[in-house]
């Protein structure tokens, strides 16, 4: 009875397995047929099924026919006679036994290296070659790889067949009533012993053989060795190790010559001293290695390992898309004139002096109108407004249906009803309104503002976890209106149609019964799934790295995100490896439709080996960057991880001479802060617009700054451009001779000065929690600008943080004011820009002066937004003027 419990569940688990593998398969050729990539999942698939099978069936005649030959070997050789019914069930036994391992391993084989055989078979090259082996990089990252998997894999298999024989013996003997060592290695008294012994030293040379593979690829394998003073083969690698790997290599050969010789001769003891001497070289390898490195490199390492430190500088450089950047001097002279500031004028008025996360704060107290709608994050981008280039802020108003009381969190609400966000929030960086909120450009719900928005519903986002059913009998919610809500129905081209067969599938495949139940499902109803736009691209193509900030971008009144893609690896020869990747580019544009959920890869970087070998596997899968809509290039950005790994690597790799690198002269340090606890960290990379030394005009920049390592004096901006010449680095070089401030000195500067401490301490008692933001630094003509915003927040429940003050560094001086251009003004005595002068009519009554009052506020508001600073410090200074004069009047 127990038994057949047993069998009942066993069946019924395998049962439910196939059922949800076979559910899945179907539903996964429907989806990719769906969003157009039907040709990726269908060349994943049959990779994995032309590896398995021949695996698999190869590893189990190999394994299921060496059983059973031992078997029929030991009942030859001991004279013993099964009757017919139990010797099938000992050869089914060992067909079980066979099948199950080879299943388990050919599987294990299968996973971790059918895209290594794709990559094999593909492979571009990389146009690197190492300088010890002159080999393309290609053959590191794409070939070797695979060799190294299939060698595992063999020994594996003969590691296997050694453990079955021993095991087959062992079980004998135990039959026989021997035990004990001497009694299990006795071969002088049994002719069975003597077979075993003589599978298990063909087994042995086999072994050897692989065994000289091994180490001939541990040879190649020297260009990682991080023994030497950099990373790569070194001296001691060079000289010593590599050809100590040759000559075991070579003897292993000869070795497996020898144990087949003595095989036949029956030479047992000549086996033996061969293994034995084998030990004794990679023995003597490490040794040797080691006395070498520690009596003849080390006192002499400079001179011993300065080409091989050339190699490692030059790989790295290469690897890391460092060796074209620019560099660009930048002398620091602080002496802005008034013809600076208006030859820059695009450059200030973009300084950015809202901070991301309390913007952020402001719009989800603000704009999110109800509870299940939320900003997950603020991106920055620049847009044409009015004919002028603007940076802002903008983010998408997101569907979280988490946020929502528990009792309406319905399987309806849930995927029927409330299936999408609503519309976008944007705002200038550069100004806010007259209470320190963002000025909003692009706002409430229907969408207003100074941004169109044609298709406002949000499909596809940051946040979107859920499945969604469209098309259904029910509209869908599409946004609050008043008491109300306003209802729509999806037009787009997502979603699977729920038929019958697809309902049943779905039923398994989300173990909800209600596809089938439901009354609001029709034949014509989709679902739609993998609405997470990173799920999203990372199922289309997983080979691909994504980076973590995916960003919304608003064209031609449509909705997209794009998320930037990169390609990576650990297997580039000789290179520097940085958390885990020694080479990196930022290769791939990925979009995706936040209304359709339309996916389009497009290949920025066609000298990226590995983006070429993906196109090359996966046949269409890329489009050239030329094909992407021209609004949509405007808004395209430089991946923020991969800069910042860049950038790590530069605070050491920026030194081209091995002597200088060797002795760490000259190391640098991506620019830090203290933190509220008083801790170092690294600055932020940040976007802006700026103007780089020797270009005419601005463009829309990835930077962070450099410090002397261990020092706070800056030294150096790396720039990563966008506009124009996308993805080149460029770095602006301060001069040596000559001090500038980094973050942390400019902060510091600022806690001691007594103006501005004496008011945040004001503050603080007054109940209100000061909070400065990071500090902008920005490079105009010859002098560096550093620019941190202050805000203020009440202490207690849930208040809006609020731009209280701009605190404005030049020079030695450091001024605080409540805007960016009373700042300017004041640091510079002279306007920015020369501003349509208003000039206040005689002295009239009260009622005149306060309608004065008013044209000039309203000029006042349309010059922040547009933001010419000039003009509204102008119009400051009169509307002071006039309100002096309606107090006089009053009076």
């Amino acid at each position: 009875m127990k038994k057949g419990v047993v069998k009942f569940f066993i069946c019924l688990i395998i049962l439910i397995t196939i059922i949800l593998s076979f559910s899945n398969f179907i539903i996964d050729i429907q989806w990719f047929s769906e969003v157009g990539y039907l040709n990726v999942f269908l060349t994943s698939f049959k990779a994995k099924i032309i590896i398995f099978i021949p695996t698999f069936l190869s590893l189990f005649i190999l394994i299921a026919t060496y059983t059973i030959y031992l078997k029929n070997s030991y009942t030859n050789i001991e004279s013993i006679v099964y009757d017919k019914i139990k010797n099938k069930r000992l050869n089914r036994l060992f067909v079980l036994i066979s099948l199950i391992i080879s299943f388990f391993i050919s599987l294990a084989f299968t996973g971790a290296f059918w895209y290594e055989i794709l990559e094999f078979l593909n492979g571009k090259d990389f146009g690197y070659k190492d300088p010890i082996f002159k080999l393309d990089a290609s053959f590191y990252v794409f070939k070797l790889p695979l060799i190294e998997g299939i060698l595992s894999i063999l020994i594996t298999v003969i590691i296997l067949l050694i453990i079955i024989t021993l095991v087959f013996y062992s079980i004998i003997k135990a039959k026989e009533g021997i035990v004990g060592l001497k009694g299990f290695i006795d071969i002088r008294n049994s002719i069975l012993t003597r077979f075993i012994g003589k599978q298990l030293a063909i087994f042995g040379a086999i072994f050897l053989l692989l065994l000289s593979a091994y180490f001939y690829i541990k040879g190649l394998n020297l260009v990682y060795s991080p023994r030497g003073v950099a990373f790569g083969a070194s001296y001691t690698d060079v000289h010593v190790s590599l050809p100590m790997y040759k000559i075991i290599s070579i003897f292993c050969i000869i070795s497996s010559i020898v144990i087949a010789f003595c095989i036949i001769k029956k030479k047992v003891k000549i086996i033996i001293a061969t293994a034995v001497f084998i030990v004794s070289l990679i023995i003597f390898e490490a040794l040797l290695s080691g006395i070498v490195e520690k009596f003849i490199v080390s006192p002499n390492a400079r001179d011993k390992e300065m080409p091989y430190l050339t190699y490692n500088i030059d790989a790295t450089r290469i690897a890391f898309n460092l060796n074209n950047l620019i560099e660009k001097d930048f002398s620091v002279t602080n002496s802005l004139t008034q013809k600076d500031l208006d030859d820059y004028k695009d450059t200030i008025e973009n300084i950015r002096v809202a901070e991301f996360s309390q913007v952020l704060d402001v719009y989800n107290q603000i704009q999110a109108i109800r509870n299940y709608y939320r900003f997950n994050d603020v991106d920055i981008d620049r847009y044409n407004i009015d004919g002028k280039i603007r940076q802002i802020f903008i983010s998408a108003r997101e569907l979280d249906n988490s946020n929502r009381e528990q009792k309406f969190q319905t399987w309806q609400n849930k995927h029927l009803f409330y299936t999408h966000g609503y519309g976008a929030v944007a705002s200038f960086t550069n100004v806010v309104n007259v209470s320190g909120l963002p000025d909003f450009i692009l706002k409430d719900i229907p969408s207003t503002g100074m941004l169109k928005i044609d298709k406002p519903q949000i499909y596809f986002g940051e946040i979107n976890n859920d499945y969604i059913i469209v098309d259904a009998k029910s509209n869908e919610i599409d946004y609050p209106s008043g008491n109300d809500n306003k209802e729509t129905r999806y037009d787009g081209r997502a979603g699977i149609y729920l038929n019958p067969l697809n309902r049943m599938l779905f039923a398994v495949n989300q173990w909800s019964l209600n596809f089938l139940l439901s009354n609001d499902i029709t034949s014509k109803s989709r679902v739609i799934l993998n609405r997470n736009i990173v799920n999203r691209v990372k199922k289309i193509a997983p080979f691909i790295n994504y980076d973590n900030d995916p960003y919304l971008v608003l064209s031609e009144g449509r909705l997209y995100w794009i998320i930037d893609g990169y390609t990576s690896t650990n297997r580039f020869p000789y290179s520097e490896p940085y958390n885990g990747v020694n080479y990196i580019r930022n290769s791939i544009k990925t979009v995706v439709d936040a209304y359709n959920g339309d996916v389009d890869f497009y290949i920025s970087d066609k000298n990226d080996a590995i983006a070429q070998t993906i196109g090359s596997i996966y046949s269409g899968i890329f489009k050239d960057f030329n094909e992407m809509p021209e609004d949509l290039k405007r808004h395209i950005r430089y991946s923020e991880d991969v800069f910042l790994i860049q950038a790590s690597v530069f605070e050491k790799y920026h030194i081209k001479n091995p002597i200088t690198f060797y002795n760490s002269e000259d190391l640098w340090s991506i620019a830090k802060y203290k933190d509220k606890n008083g801790q170092d960290v690294n600055v932020d990379t940040v976007y802006q617009i700026m103007r780089l030394p020797g270009e005419d005009r601005e463009e829309f920049l990835l930077t962070i700054p450099f410090t002397v390592a261990k020092k706070e004096n800056m030294v150096s901006i790396l720039a990563a451009r966008m506009d124009k010449n996308l993805s080149q680095l460029v770095l602006v070089r301060f001069p040596k001779d000559k001090a500038v401030y980094g973050p942390q000195q400019f902060n510091s500067k600022l806690n001691t000065d007594t103006t501005i401490s004496s008011a945040r301490t004001l503050w603080g008692q007054q109940g209100s929690e000061v909070v400065l933001g990071e500090t902008n630094i920005i490079p105009i003509k010859n002098s560096i600008i550093y620019v941190r915003p202050l805000y203020i927040r009440a202490q207690s429940g849930k208040s809006l943080p609020e731009l209280k003050k701009i605190i404005v560094g030049y020079g030695d001086r450091i001024i605080m004011e409540d805007n960016i251009q009373q700042a300017f003004l004041k640091l510079f005595n002279t306007n920015i820009t020369e501003p349509s002068v208003v000039t206040p009519t005689e002295e009239g009554d009260a009622k005149s002066f306060a309608k004065q009052a008013e044209d000039i506020f309203n000029k006042m508001k349309e010059s922040q937004r547009n933001g010419d600073w000039a003009a509204y410090g102008e119009y400051l200074k009169q509307l002071e003027d006039i309100i002096n004069k309606l107090n006089n009047v009053v009076k």
